[in-house]
């Protein structure tokens, strides 16, 4: 019994040491609990849970990269014996965030070891990322984000302790969720990071790739790929190159004033009074080279330039290096200012505890729940769902679990005509220039020539509530957007940054948002590159400068 009283003694002595870590970790593990989606939502724009659990469900691809290594780690969450499925899901993010809040911690005392008030510093940070709006919205539904962000960060932490073995891995299994966010990283720790540019090192990154075998395999097995077109590899490579392309950098340059108040105000909810300790430190630093900095930034930038508005998700990973510098410039500071942050941060935490709790304060009738149970039920099997995005996707699931046979057809994406042939369906397609009317006059089509079309109709856009109803004497839910023109105007009011977080934006707001020639990638690049011409033509900058500073490294 010696060892018994030996380890009871030691956690005793661990637990009166590390009492303060355990109380802050347990608080923002036990408020994402609390918080929790108790069943399918979309609030959030948690557009993507529903066709995530019937894929990781099923074995079955999901939309664009599909997220392997995430529906697989679902899939053995499904088999929790507790909670819905959906809540199952969701578990997946809380724990990742919790975790990613210790990094956080462990991040820091490492920047600052020698620091006497490092573990003050540490804790504010990691209660500023555990309490962050943006944090616990997306950490609270079925996505990927705060899983790939807490990978992230811990290959950031791997890195600074000279760990680069387990970086590589870190960094191959964010690839393995989301390439993008994957990008956004290993391009910043590849210039910066010397041995991360090892051949071996790199072996160990792109090994993960292998995950991606999973689409074709699984597409192989059920062979029924009408979900999400990914029928073949080529197919599915050019939906996410299209996706990437479509997005990155063409938000219009008249949207790009309110775009960038919007973005202040999401990192206001969630960093509090850290971000201007954030903005400070950055200033002070004054240099280019710092790699918080880029990895902080560049997903900002990312959002501040994207068409999607939804896509301020992507700036999950901000606040998660934000919170890391936060730390830091606070140690460059007086006491006291870390004391105020501090009661910022806990006081942000209490209200969006309370603000996102998904289904008492936030969502009240879970409403993807209440569609699949009280609207789906209306349908016949053989009648047509016509609609776009998550009240369409719903079906495909709903048929799986209820052994039923509802049309699904997406007005996102009208299918191929060869998918029509095969389904019986009749179609007169349209020859409009214009994209998006020629999808609606698609979809009129449909709904004039086919019996038993049905549409969902809006009844609270704010927290997506949808009524199925015929699409006969309905048809003007499509008409009212032919012949829509978004008006060439500068933007400058923003929203409210929590009807941004919980996507209450997403049908009034974001329906049409102005794609231009005039958009920010275009700016971006003819900025750079007048600027490089001007360098050239008053001889400040050779061209053999020129390429040593676009080839030069940092090791």
């Amino acid at each position: 019994m010696i060892w018994y009283a030996d380890l009871l003694r030691k956690v005793s002595m661990f637990l009166k040491k590390y009492w303060i870590e355990i109380l802050t970790f347990s608080i923002v593990f036990l408020v994402l609990l609390i918080c929790l989606l108790p069943n399918f939502t979309w609030i959030n724009t948690d557009y993507d849970g529903v066709s995530y659990t019937m894929a990781a469900k099923y074995m079955s691809p999901s939309h664009n990269t599909s997220a392997p290594l995430f529906l697989l780690l679902g899939r053995l969450f499904l088999f929790l014996p507790f909670g819905t499925e959906a809540w199952r899901m969701g578990l997946i993010s809380v724990l990742a965030t919790t975790i990613c809040s210790i990094l956080i911690y462990l991040t820091i005392k490492q920047h600052l070891l020698n620091n006497p008030q490092v573990r003050l510093y540490s804790i504010i940070s990691s209660l500023i990322y555990g309490g962050s709006a943006l944090v616990i919205s997306q950490s609270i539904i079925i996505e990927s984000y705060a899983l790939s962000t807490m990978l992230m960060v811990a290959a950031y932490y791997m890195c600074i302790r000279g760990k680069f073995v387990l970086a590589s891995i870190f960094l191959g299994l964010t690839l393995a969720i989301h390439p993008l966010l994957f990008l956004m990283i290993y391009l910043v720790i590849f210039i910066v990071y010397k041995p991360i540019r090892n051949k071996k090192l790199i072996t160990y990154t792109l090994v993960f790739t292998l995950f991606y075998l999973y689409v074709p395999i699984v597409i192989k097995i059920h062979n029924d790929p009408s979900m999400w077109g990914n029928s073949t590899i080529s197919v599915f490579l050019s939906h996410n190159l299209a996706t990437l392309t479509m997005l990155t950098g063409t938000l219009s340059i008249y949207d790009f004033p309110k775009r960038v108040f919007d973005t202040i105000g999401i990192l206001g909810i969630s960093m509090g009074l850290g971000l201007i300790v954030m903005i400070w430190y950055f200033i002070k630093e004054k240099t280019y080279k710092n790699v918080l900095l880029w990895l902080t930034l560049i997903p900002i930038i990312y959002f501040a330039t994207d068409l999607s508005a939804e896509t301020y998700v992507y700036m999950l990973p901000s606040i998660a290096f934000g919170a890391v510098v936060i730390g830091i410039g606070l140690s460059k500071l007086k006491l006291r200012y870390s004391y105020a942050v501090l009661a910022v941060a806990v006081g942000l935490m209490v209200f969006n505890a309370n603000y996102f709790d998904i289904g008492r304060t936030l969502d009240s009738n879970l409403s993807a729940t209440e569609y699949y149970n009280e609207e789906l039920p209306k349908l016949k099997d053989g009648d047509i769902l016509l609609t776009g995005g998550w009240t369409g996707t719903i079906a495909y699931l709903y048929n799986k679990e209820e052994g039923r046979n509802i049309i699904p057809i997406s007005t996102d994406i009208i299918p191929s005509d060869e998918y029509f042939k095969a389904k019986g369906i009749n179609i007169t397609r349209s020859i409009s220039d214009n994209i998006i009317d020629r999808r609606y006059e698609d979809a009129l089509s449909i709904a004039n020539s086919n019996p038993n079309v049905w549409l969902a109709k809006e009844t609270n856009p704010c927290t997506y509530e949808y009524e199925l109803v015929p699409a006969e004497g309905n048809e003007w839910i499509f008409k009212r957007w032919l012949g829509y023109k978004v008006k060439t105007e500068w933007k400058w009011k923003p929203s409210n940054p929590y009807d941004f977080v919980t996507g209450a934006l997403g049908i009034s707001e974001w329906g049409f948002v102005l794609k231009s020639n005039k958009n920010m990638l275009m700016v971006g690049i003819s900025g750079f590159g007048t600027v490089v011409l001007y360098l050239l033509a008053t001889n400040k900058l050779s061209r053999k400068q020129l390429m040593d500073k676009l080839l030069k490294r940092k090791g």
